[in-house]
């Protein structure tokens, strides 16, 4: 085991910026996390909830109306799930080799890692199915880069899982708004297989990053073992309350979808053409909830990624590749003319 690697960085690091360069970044537009932008409105709590111990049973219901599955078990977000798969798994796996996406979200390579796995990078799902492995790790879609594979694709990785008596992981954190391409959807598992583990999560599409709440869906032969490694509580009171109030507000998820969809399209038509100007490259991919572009260089991103918090817009840098969470509709005008602003900057005009 291997407990004192360096932890990846995250999106959702206005704090560390405001702490680091002081009052200019107080006011900044903060689009480094892909979280919903316009989430769901988060009601007054009953004080009792914070006296009585978390009792998951409700929230089961709810999310298996939700789902239309019913989850194996309920974590501290979908991360705590992340984390508890290499050690739930480690007994059965002799070798020991996990493959991830080169790009995606590095938590899933670090919990590995931890554990002392052996990592293995994969470019395309077609390299899955050409290799040998114990553990695969599918995002779907994939975080930062956006890609969504088709349920077909998944269900050759998961039959080859099963004939080498491998494990296929599969993280939909960001699937709510395209539910459509679920897992959880688009198969009719008469028996779960136990090759199969899928995670949801209610931080994106509803924006409760903050509650703390994901869901892990399994066979029943491992169901019991990953509860007892979570442990008894994990998932406070108000968060279970919280998120099963999200889930039974129908009304509420039809309204966030079709505005999504408007959001995007003002996005796409009015403040994309200055990224696009701006970061001299239309290698970008739109997803539900943020937009990732594909640079020139780790260098020039990093300029950018400077450049923008001139004009106080805070966004997500990776190694050559800048995301932008897809603004609420009162945020757009206000990140257009910051895009304005710099483009007419000399810096801006340096950078386009």
């Amino acid at each position: 085991m291997h407990f004192d690697l360096v932890p990846p960085k995250h999106g959702g690091d206005l704090a560390y910026w405001q702490r680091k360069v002081g009052a200019q970044a107080l006011n900044w537009l903060d689009l480094s996390s892909a979280c919903n932008r316009e989430p769901w409105p988060v009601p007054a709590l009953d004080p009792a909830l914070w006296n009585e111990l978390p009792d998951q049973a409700m929230l089961m219901a709810q999310a298996e109306r939700y789902y239309g599955v019913r989850p194996s078990a309920i974590g501290a977000g979908s991360q705590h799930i992340i984390e508890s798969l290499p050690a739930l798994l480690a007994e059965k796996l002799p070798h020991k080799k996990v493959m991830v996406p080169h790009v995606g979200y590095q938590e899933h390579a670090f919990a590995w890692q931890k554990w002392g796995y052996e990592i293995g990078y994969y470019h395309t799902i077609d390299e899955l199915l050409e290799q040998a492995w114990q553990v695969s790790v599918v995002i779907q879609p994939n975080n930062p880069t956006g890609q969504l594979y088709r349920l077909d694709d998944l269900q050759a990785v998961l039959a080859k899982a099963e004939s080498m008596n491998a494990y296929l992981v599969v993280d939909e954190a960001f699937i709510d708004p395209i539910s459509e391409q679920s897992f959880l959807q688009g198969n009719d598992f008469s028996v779960w297989p136990d090759s199969l583990f899928v995670m949801r999560s209610v931080g994106k599409f509803f924006g409760l990053a903050g509650a703390r709440v994901g869901f892990a869906f399994c066979s029943v032969h491992w169901q019991v073992a990953l509860k007892n490694l979570m442990g008894p509580w994990p998932v406070a009171t108000p968060s279970l309350y919280l998120v099963g109030a999200a889930f039974d507000d129908v009304a509420w998820q039809a309204q966030a979808r079709q505005h999504l969809a408007q959001r995007r399209e003002v996005f796409v038509n009015r403040v994309m053409p200055k990224f696009n100007t701006i970061f001299d490259s239309q290698d970008s991919l739109v997803s539900p909830l943020f937009i990732t572009w594909q640079l020139e260089s780790r260098a020039y991103a990093q300029d950018v990624f400077e450049m923008l918090h001139t004009v106080g817009i805070h966004t997500r840098l990776g190694d050559g590749w800048i995301r932008v969470a897809l603004p609420a509709m009162a945020e757009m005008a206000i990140l257009d003319r910051a895009l304005v602003e710099l483009l007419k900057s000399a810096g801006g005009r340096e950078l386009a």
